[in-house]
């Protein structure tokens, strides 16, 4: 799933590509996709909408058009990625033009396309079909996002904020950092490298984390989160920038998907898997207590 650097690189991407254009025609070959309005009004509504701004939320994409907003949320495997519209074919969804970033496989799986007044086109590729998006005024938007907790890399982002926020709740400190209400962004990719980096283990409560670790825990969530938007995400499967192309973090990552390796820290163990909540966790035993 798309976390918050994957988000925030498709919405700087946009902003630099889509801003000033005008949304001409919507074209879909599964209305589901959209959440509200049902398709037929949502795809009369938006033609003539010039696009505004684009901000991000948590993992949540928000597209300014007019006095309006698109509101995505792309959930296990959607991006969005800009292309020469001539590169898509409307009638079979399928791919023409060689040099487009639509050529790659795993940019193909477009469901939703906002065709534009400058020859080009904002697509919506999504492999599961999970992904969802809505038209809302100001007020639908704030109902969305009115429980995310705050962003990590703001500067208001304190320790104390921190502290505050992860005692509020039980549990292990894995469900907890991957909990929305509590900071918004994070999933499961950035909680394993947060903690590996903290040298804290996925399984520990967080209500029995010491002041030291907690601080530790601070400094690794915003570093891991800044490197990783520096880097563009991470593409070890569906996520695709909005030029079609990898994130570098996948290369770097030290133990998410890395089960029987070496642990990057040279300390002899191998990096782990075990479930937490249904979701796998990869962590080293011996650097993370």
């Amino acid at each position: 799933m798309p976390e918050l650097p994957e988000v925030e690189t498709i919405k700087n991407d946009l902003k630099r590509q889509v801003v000033g254009a005008t949304i001409t025609e919507v074209d879909t070959d599964w209305p589901k996709t959209v959440n509200e309005p049902e398709y037929e009004l949502f795809s009369s509504l938006l033609p003539g909408k010039k696009i505004k701004d684009i901000q991000r939320r948590g993992k949540n994409l928000i597209i300014a058009v007019d006095d309006s907003y698109l509101w995505v949320h792309f959930k296990m495997t959607g991006h969005m990625v800009v292309a020469p519209a001539k590169s898509l074919n409307k009638d079979k969804w399928d791919v023409d033009d060689p040099d487009s970033p639509l050529a790659e496989r795993v940019n193909q799986y477009i469901h939703l396309a906002f065709y534009l007044d400058d020859g080009r086109v904002m697509a919506l590729s999504d492999l599961r079909k999970f992904a969802r998006v809505a038209l809302v005024n100001e007020e639908g938007l704030n109902e969305i996002l009115a429980n995310l907790g705050p962003e990590p890399l703001e500067d208001s982002f304190t320790f104390d904020v921190f502290v505050a926020r992860i005692m509020k709740k039980r549990g292990v400190i894995k469900k907890v950092l991957m909990d929305q209400d509590v900071i918004a962004g994070i999933g499961n990719i950035y909680a394993d490298e947060i903690l590996f980096e903290a040298r804290i283990a996925p399984q520990r409560a967080a209500s029995e984390l010491s002041e030291s670790e907690l601080k530790r825990l601070y400094k690794s969530t915003r570093d891991v989160l800044k490197k990783a938007v520096k880097m563009r995400g991470t593409s070890i499967s569906d996520y695709r920038d909005a030029s079609g192309k990898k994130g570098a973090y996948s290369e770097v990552r030290k133990v998410y998907r890395r089960t029987d390796e070496p642990c990057p820290n040279d300390c002899g163990g191998v990096v782990h898997r075990v479930k937490i909540n249904g979701r796998s966790s990869h962590y080293c035993p011996n650097c993370q207590k």
